[in-house]
C-alpha cells in the first residue's frame, strides 16, 4: 500500500507542479493507494489539500485525504490516523517536505519503505553551488534531520539524476483528455517560467522520477550506499553509517511513455504514444 504525501502546486499561482505529474502516474498505475496526504512546500498545506482534491477526482481516486499537520486541530490530520498505521505496512512516497513524515515517526508507523527525492551525486546542492536547490530537505531541517536519523529502510532520488527527466509543451501536446487538458493548463506557468530562467519552455519533473520507482522498478537502477546528512542538509553518500538505497540512473524516455500510457489508458508499446524530446 502507498502513502503519497505531496506538496501538489498544480491549482496554485506558484510552485513547481512535479507533483501533479507523479501524483497522476501513481493514482493510474493500479497500485493500491491507502491515502492521500497533504503538506506545505511548493504551496500551502491546505491549499494542496484542495489541489489533491481536484487531482485525486480526476484520475478516479476514491480513497481517504489526509491533512498535514499543518493543518491545525483537524481530525483526519496524518499524525492521529492511527486506523491507517496500523494497516501497514505502507510505502512512504515523499514528494514534499519530510514535516509529515517526521510527525508519524514517534508512533513507529508501519512503513516499508520511505522513497524521497533530494541530495546530489555531483553537486551540494543548496549551499554552493546554487543548483540544484535542495528545497525539500531545506524547508523543514528538523523534519529531515529526524528522517534520516530513523531506521527505516530509506530510497533516495538524487535531483541529478531526477532532472534529467525533462519535458515541455510538445510533449504535453498528446496527452489525452481531462487529465491531460489539466497537466497542461497547470503547467504552463512553470513552462513560462523556465523559459525565463533556463531559456527553454522544457522543465524537470523531479516527483516524477520517484513514482517510477514505485510503479515499474525497471525503469531505474539503484544500488544500495550508505550516507550521512550534513549539518547544511545535502546528503553526503557514500560517507557515514546511516543504509539506504541510491537510484543512480533511470531511463528518461521509458519514464516518459509509462506516463503517457497510465494518462491516456493505452497499452504500453502503443506507437501512437507521446514521446519525449531527445
Amino acid at each position: 500500500m502507498l502513502l503519497i504525501d505531496t506538496d501538489n502546486a498544480a491549482g496554485s499561482p506558484s510552485g513547481d507542479v512535479d507533483d501533479a505529474f507523479a501524483l497522476a502516474a501513481l493514482l493510474r498505475s493500479g497500485l493500491p493507494v491507502a491515502a492521500l496526504a497533504s503538506v506545505a512546500g511548493n504551496t500551502s498545506e491546505a491549499q494542496a489539500d484542495r489541489n489533491n482534491r481536484v487531482l485525486g477526482s480526476l484520475c478516479g481516486y476514491r480513497g481517504p485525504y489526509l491533512r498535514g499537520v499543518q493543518a491545525g486541530e483537524v481530525p483526519d490530520r496524518i499524525d492521529r490516523a492511527g486506523e491507517l498505521w496500523r494497516g501497514g505496512p505502507h510505502r512512504f512516497i515523499a514528494l514534499g517536505p519530510l514535516t509529515n513524515l517526521a510527525a508519524v515517526l514517534a508512533a513507529r508507523p508501519a512503513i516499508s519503505e520511505i522513497v524521497l527525492v533530494g541530495g546530489n551525486l555531483t553537486s551540494r546542492g543548496r549551499f554552493p553551488p546554487w543548483w540544484p536547490h535542495e528545497f525539500n530537505l531545506t524547508k523543514d531541517p528538523a523534519a529531515t534531520r529526524a528522517v534520516f536519523a530513523s531506521d527505516l529502510p530509506l530510497t533516495v532520488v538524487p535531483l541529478d539524476v531526477a532532472r534529467r527527466l525533462r519535458i515541455g509543451p510538445r510533449e504535453m501536446s498528446g496527452l489525452p483528455g481531462e487529465l491531460g487538458d489539466f497537466l497542461r493548463r497547470h503547467a504552463a506557468r512553470w513552462a513560462r517560467r523556465s523559459l525565463l530562467v533556463r531559456g527553454s519552455r522544457r522543465f524537470p519533473v523531479f516527483d516524477l522520477a520517484a513514482a517510477a520507482c514505485a510503479i515499474d522498478p525497471a525503469l531505474v537502477t539503484v544500488e544500495e550506499t550508505r550516507a550521512r546528512l550534513h549539518r547544511n542538509l545535502w546528503v553526503e553518500f557514500g560517507r557515514g553509517e546511516r543504509r539506504l538505497r541510491m537510484v543512480r540512473d533511470l531511463a528518461p524516455a521509458a519514464v516518459w511513455r509509462l506516463f503517457a500510457d497510465l494518462v491516456s489508458g493505452r497499452r504500453a508499446g502503443d506507437a501512437a504514444l507521446p514521446q519525449p524530446l531527445p
